[in-house]
């Protein structure tokens, strides 16, 4: 299969390197061709460019790759958006991660499956619409969690404390909410409702902005957790 990819950014990259073993490969950056002659051209670029770089290039079948942009409002086109964080730096398993595919017409979307199967990853049909409210739910629980450790580090800098004490409970997280659920893995003090360690923790948190998220989420736990 004849493939272009069209960026070489983070995600650009990885799919770079995980299609170059078994695809007639093209790799573009800022500047590329208008009339690009491979089966595919897969669009990996800012989401504000995604949709003009689209409609600039003249191939049989040109997708995106961005979580929150709708597909392109042309004959033939679709969206091959992997739900995952990706950094150059980083590995990745792809067996373990989600592309929620589109496309305007049907019978492209053999193709989709097909890059997403030499991938070695996992197909999923998502409309625009449904992509982008997984893609909302996508940034609570990767961005704002990784803010959260953000915040977490400047406070244990602050008080000179070991920041990679936490790493065990950082770990653990994730995986217990996968298995148990987010509600029944949901732990602490808000959830207890004991007020008297959260007001302590208040007094302890120095910066006033996350004093106010710490606040703020543990009035929506407890809330949330009424007897």
């Amino acid at each position: 299969m004849k493939v272009a990819i069209i960026g070489k950014g983070n995600l650009g990259s990885h799919l770079h390197n995980a299609l170059q073993p078994t695809c007639e490969l093209q790799w573009y950056g800022r500047e590329f061709p208008t009339i690009i002659d491979a089966d595919i051209v897969i669009v990996s670029v800012s989401d504000d460019a995604t949709l003009e770089v689209v409609s600039d290039v003249h191939a049989p079948l040109v997708v995106h790759t961005a979580g929150a942009v709708a597909m392109a409002n042309l004959e033939r086109t679709g969206v091959f958006y992997p739900l995952y964080s990706f950094t150059k730096e980083a590995s990745v398993q792809w067996k373990d991660i989600p592309f929620l595919l589109e496309c305007s017409r049907e019978e492209d979307m053999p193709v989709l499956e097909e890059i997403t199967r030499l991938i070695g990853a996992r197909a999923f049909h998502i409309t625009s619409e449904q992509r982008t409210k997984l893609h909302a739910a996508a940034v609570m629980v990767n961005n704002f969690t990784n803010h959260l450790y953000t915040l977490a580090k400047e406070h244990c800098q602050h008080y000179d404390l070991p920041f990679e004490v936490l790493h065990a409970i950082m770990r653990q997280g994730p995986d217990k909410a996968i298995a148990l659920g987010p509600e029944t893995a949901q732990t602490g003090p808000a959830r207890r409702r004991d007020d008297h360690t959260i007001n302590h923790h208040l007094e302890q948190i120095q910066d006033p902005t996350t004093k106010a998220l710490y606040e703020l989420l543990s009035e929506n736990i407890k809330k949330r957790y009424e007897l």
